[in-house]
């Protein structure tokens, strides 16, 4: 899964909502926007709610208000729109698919600046040695279950490699929030689901 982070101006979304601007120029706003994809966020949020889905860190990706335009049709974008060319193989379908194995199962949802200033303070207090020990109390819960007990050996090695790339997209997450707050502008986020991700 691909969680896609776009910053738009407040009133951006009141002219899509109030249908001041239609669905297809809202989207080209997005393509142009200064935007960050993170495939991995989510499991580093995890590692940090120690599995707890009601834990504050998911403020940092927010609930989000569902966006919907004039008609009041939420807005569901076709991924083959922020896929890079090379993973694009589209057949010309009907955007539920794209023929290269992705998908969009979630209407896009907006935050706040309300809501990045809360999330960007919430980033501000994680520093490295705290996720690292989270990190490494996760691996440790991890290797226990059965069910990956015959992969503890290759868990553990590749466990650096792991953490460097979880630790890396808060960093990037948290330079985002930055500067959208920065702006007093609001994200839109929306994922991206790739096939192998419902096998």
């Amino acid at each position: 899964m691909i969680i896609v982070f776009a910053a738009v101006s407040k009133q951006q979304i009141r002219d899509f909502e109030n249908g001041d601007i239609d669905k297809d120029q809202f989207i080209d706003i997005l393509i142009n926007s200064e935007r960050i994809e993170l495939s991995q966020i989510d499991r580093a949020i995890n590692v940090l709610a120690d599995d707890d889905e009601f834990s504050e860190y998911w403020e940092i990706v927010g609930g989000g208000e569902i966006l919907a335009g004039g008609d009041g049709s939420a807005l569901v974008i076709d991924p083959i729109l922020f896929i890079d060319e090379e993973n694009d193989s589209s057949d010309g379908g009907d955007g539920s698919d794209n023929g290269g194995g992705f998908q969009i199962m979630d209407p896009a949802v907006y935050m706040t600046n309300d809501e990045i200033k809360k999330g960007a303070a919430i980033l501000e207090t994680i520093d490295k040695e705290q996720f690292k020990d989270a990190f490494d109390s996760k691996i440790k819960k991890l290797t226990k279950r059965s069910f990956l007990s015959k992969k503890k050996q290759a868990l553990k090695e590749s466990a650096g490699d792991i953490f460097e790339m979880l630790w890396n997209e808060i960093a990037v997450l948290r330079s985002f929030y930055e500067k959208v707050n920065d702006g007093e502008n609001h994200a839109v986020i929306f994922s991206i689901y790739e096939n192998e991700d419902f096998e």
